[in-house]
This record gives C-alpha cells, structure tokens and sequence, in this order.
C-alpha cells in the first residue's frame, strides 16, 4: 500500500481469500467526520474513476463491516451505512460520489 493512499477492504466471511479491497490515491479522498463515530468518505475523480469506487461500494449491504486504512496508518473498522448518486461537477469535469461509514466500537 502506498502511504498516501486510503484502502478499503471488505470482509465477506472470516478467510483472506474472500476480502475485496480498493485502494485509491488521497488526493482524490476527503474524510468529513461527523458526531456519533460516522464518516463522510467523498471521492472526486474520472467517471471511470467513480464508476470503480462505486462499484466497490455499490456492493456492500448496509451495516456490513469494512476496514479502513488512510495512509498506512492502521486498520479502523467501519459498518457501511451508504452511498450517495455520482454527480458531475461541471465546473472542473470531475465526477463525484460519497460514501457514509460508522465507526464500529466494540464494547468489553
């Protein structure tokens, strides 16, 4: 992993060989905390660029675990709680998405 990429991996079930991961670059990634433990991830990009991530995220049934790592810093977990429509911003030709997480807390 580059350390200035954000990776996103989904678990489907508890074996390696069922995660799916996408990585993209941090400049085209912002994180927008929110109260509560939720994060808005919105991404900005090609519309082939868009199209993968959403594709990825398009995926994902609600509540569904995901890992996150921003920059090589550490795996959060995170349940996915949705995804918004690609626009397209005509002022620079960017396509646009966002994709709201929940931080997963685990309790002792």
């Amino acid at each position: 992993m580059d350390e200035s990429n954000v990776l996103f991996i989904k678990n489907r079930g508890n074996s390696k060989k069922s995660e799916e991961k996408l990585e993209v670059d941090d400049q085209h990634v912002t994180i927008q905390s929110r109260s509560g433990g939720s994060v808005v991830v919105n991404f900005m990009g090609s519309e082939a660029e868009i199209m993968d991530i959403s594709n990825f995220f398009n995926d994902i049934n609600e509540v569904e675990p995901l890992t996150v790592n921003i920059g090589g810093t550490g795996e959060v977990d995170h349940y996915f709680r949705g995804i918004s429509d690609m626009t397209l911003n005509e002022a620079d030709g960017l396509y646009k998405l966002s994709v709201t997480l929940q931080f997963l807390s685990t309790t002792v």
